[in-house]
């Protein structure tokens, strides 16, 4: 085919005389009939690209810049050619520009192979092939690369706002493709609407059984690639002075909680990874994951305070599962995928590429690693050599006083409150010595600086002590009854070991700043960098986050969060073996044909007429083929009227007569009175054979 010598449109219509069009902008261009002034194939040709622009939009999130770009100077190239009637380019053209968007690729990814690659290309390619869209079989390859794309935009996000983007996109490639089948036949857009949504509701039924049913696989077919090569989101295992503070600026959400009981918000410590190893100034943890060794011993008293919860987890590329402090017992879906290192952290053996979900009882009153022995507790005295000397030569002040540990955490909180610190998300920069700089010379920091500093203190003082990061806090939804636990609620707190006392929290931050512990994290890091917010209640654009945010969470837990575990749970209450794929497979087609016979019930009865004449009329054939006198199908009004009154007595005859012939002039004599309609309709319900 030579581009050269084609016209825009596609094939699929009878050729006719090209005259340059009026550009009358109007909604009907898409649909209806407007004589000379567009031509059908061009309606056609606009009312698809339209499909093909909601099928790319959801892409744009996830695609570089410059391929967004690519495709949107590619569409409208197109849609200028549709409204001008100008030729399309010519086959070298377009085979130039193919070239330069797979290097473009290649360039930007560095292969042509995978996730990110492979939608970028079937991206770029959707927009050339709008360019060389001509016979009726473009436009249907064009529809099928438009559902391809749609199914990659999952690979992305399943969220139910990119849901809610796909299911549109197919509606209206849906009814792009009745559009095509009505040939010379002109409907109306409204028309075809309707028919769209009939079609889309009869096929929700099956799509349902198979979301039920359908094995489900226990990753993603495409792996955790996305975020091997991403950068990664939330906590690690390092912490440097002004990490976390950069973290708390992000109003990401982390994980969601759903409690059965909830605790006070001063006792939502979220424990997450554990740091030994201090450089001088960076934190970071020298044990390996897995952590190989044997987790710490937890007392809990019979009858303390516990808290069941479900924790909806996002995607982040790391092996933390974040849990209340201190978990006494854990889904046993996950107790084979995750274990407990030596410094009771909640570790998965895998990374976690995909939301998960995990169900957990926690006490707020337990005793963590009373019987721990010196060597096991000599990682957490580890100090660098001449570094920070001015803290050390503090700390070799406070032990010649010979204070007992305990008396020595609280005499270093009382530094902290007493003396002029200042919490801030803005510090100063400090030099190489960063705990010297913060104690002695700016005394100003975010949570990760008074953590810091203690841990410090505390092993030049010769108390086993360590750094733990997580979150601290989180909100509550009042509307749906669960916590929202942000990026912006991440926190450092520390932990320091006393005989017969084990380990114990000791948060130096709320010795500064308690509002940070009692309170939360602020909310608005632009207006209250300097400080926490206010008494005034949530504004109404708040209020509408929390809702939709309630609308997300409900999609999480009822939709997404329905992995192969729940499905193997669903499948044995109803007595079917999971691992039996020929049970599977009956059972699916034994609910598909319920489904499909459910549907053609439903559907493919007889109907009445919408026009209320044919309605009546109707009536009245029925009436008389109760009677068995049924018209043919060859029959006009008068010649059935005819037959039919032979068999009839006189009055029926009569009564008969007048219906035919109030028929016929509401037909076809021009009367059409609201009157005459129901006078009609009258007669035919008292007329009785």
């Amino acid at each position: 085919m030579n581009g050269r010598r084609d016209r825009v449109g596609y094939a699929g219509a009878a050729a006719r005389p090209w005259t340059a069009p009026r550009l009358g902008w109007s909604l009907k261009a898409l649909g209806g009939t407007l004589g000379g002034q567009w031509e059908r194939t061009r309606r056609d040709t606009l009312f698809l690209m339209g499909a093909v622009f909601l099928s790319a939009l959801p892409q744009f999130a996830f695609q570089p810049a410059w391929v967004s770009a690519t495709f949107l100077l590619l569409f409208f190239w197109r849609f200028g050619l549709v409204i001008s009637g100008r030729w399309t380019p010519r086959t070298s053209v377009r085979l130039v520009a193919a070239i330069g968007c797979a290097a473009g690729v290649y360039a930007q990814y560095h292969s042509l192979i995978g996730r990110d690659p492979g939608t970028s290309l079937l991206v770029l390619f959707l927009g050339l092939k709008l360019m060389e869209m001509q016979a009726r079989r473009d436009l249907f390859v064009v529809i099928f690369l438009c559902f391809f794309l749609l199914l990659t935009t999952f690979f992305h996000s399943q969220s139910i706002l990119v849901a809610t983007m796909v299911l549109l996109a197919v509606f209206a490639l849906v009814s792009a493709m009745l559009t095509i089948q009505f040939a010379e036949n002109e409907v109306a857009i409204g028309r075809r609407m309707r028919m769209t949504a009939k079609l889309m509701l009869q096929a929700a039924p099956l799509a349902v059984v198979l979301f039920f049913v359908f094995p489900r696989l226990s990753a993603p077919l495409w792996g955790t690639e996305g975020l091997a090569g991403a950068a990664r989101t939330g906590l690690s295992e390092t912490m440097a002075p002004g990490s976390i503070a950069e973290l708390s600026q992000s109003d990401e959400v982390a994980f969601r909680v759903q409690f059965d009981s909830s605790p006070a918000r001063r006792f939502m410590y979220w424990r997450g990874p554990v740091l030994d190893h201090f450089d001088g100034r960076a934190w970071s943890t020298s044990r390996v994951l897995p952590h190989p060794s044997v987790p710490a011993s937890v007392e809990v008293p019979a009858d303390g305070p516990r808290h069941r919860y479900s924790v909806t987890l996002e995607p982040t590329g790391q092996r933390w599962l974040f849990v209340l402090e201190a978990p006494v017992w854990i889904d046993p879906a996950w107790a084979s995928r995750s274990a407990i290192d030596d410094a009771f952290t909640l570790v998965a053996r895998e990374e976690i590429g995909r939301r998960v979900r995990y169900d957990v009882v926690s006490s707020t009153d337990y005793l963590l690693g009373p019987n721990e022995t010196p060597s096991s507790l000599r990682n957490w005295l580890q100090l660098p050599p001449r570094s920070n000397p001015r803290t050390l030569a503090l700390a070799a002040r406070w032990r010649a006083d010979g204070l007992e540990p305990a008396a020595m955490v609280d005499r270093a909180l009382r530094m902290f409150a007493e003396q002029p610190f200042r919490y801030t998300l803005r510090p100063p920069l400090l030099d190489q010595d960063p705990v010297d700089g913060f104690l002695f010379d700016t005394r100003a920091g975010f949570c990760e600086h008074f953590a810091s500093a203690f841990v410090v203190l505390m092993r030049a003082v010769g108390i086993p002590a360590r750094v733990v990061t997580g979150y601290q806090g989180g909100e509550r939804n009042e509307h749906d009854d669960y916590w929202i636990v942000r990026q912006s609620d991440a926190h450092a707190w520390t932990e320091v070991w006393l005989g017969g006392r084990g380990w114990l929290r000791v948060d130096p931050t709320g010795a500064v700043a308690p509002e940070r512990i009692e309170r939360g994290a602020p909310r608005n890091m632009g207006a209250i960098a300097e400080g926490f917010a206010t008494g005034d209640g949530p504004s109404l654009w708040h209020r509408l986050r929390l809702r939709i945010d309630g609308i997300a969470h409900g999609w999480n837990q009822w939709v997404l969060n329905y992995d192969d575990q729940r499905q193997r749970g669903l499948l044995g209450a109803l007595g079917i073996d999971f691992g039996d794929w020929r049970e599977i497979a009956g059972v699916f087609a034994a609910l598909s044909m319920v489904v499909i016979g459910g549907c053609a019930l439903l559907t493919l009865h007889p109907k009445l007429p919408a026009d209320p004449v044919e309605r009546a009329w109707s009536e009245f054939c029925g009436k008389l083929a109760s009677c068995g006198i049924a018209r043919e199908p060859h029959e006009t009004a008068w010649q059935f009227h005819e037959r039919s009154s032979r068999l009839l007595d006189a009055a029926s005859a009569a009564q008969a007569r007048r219906i035919v012939r109030l028929y016929n002039e509401l037909r076809y004599g021009g009367r059409d009175g609201k009157a005459d309609v129901r006078h009609l309709r009258q007669s035919v319900a008292r007329f009785s054979p």
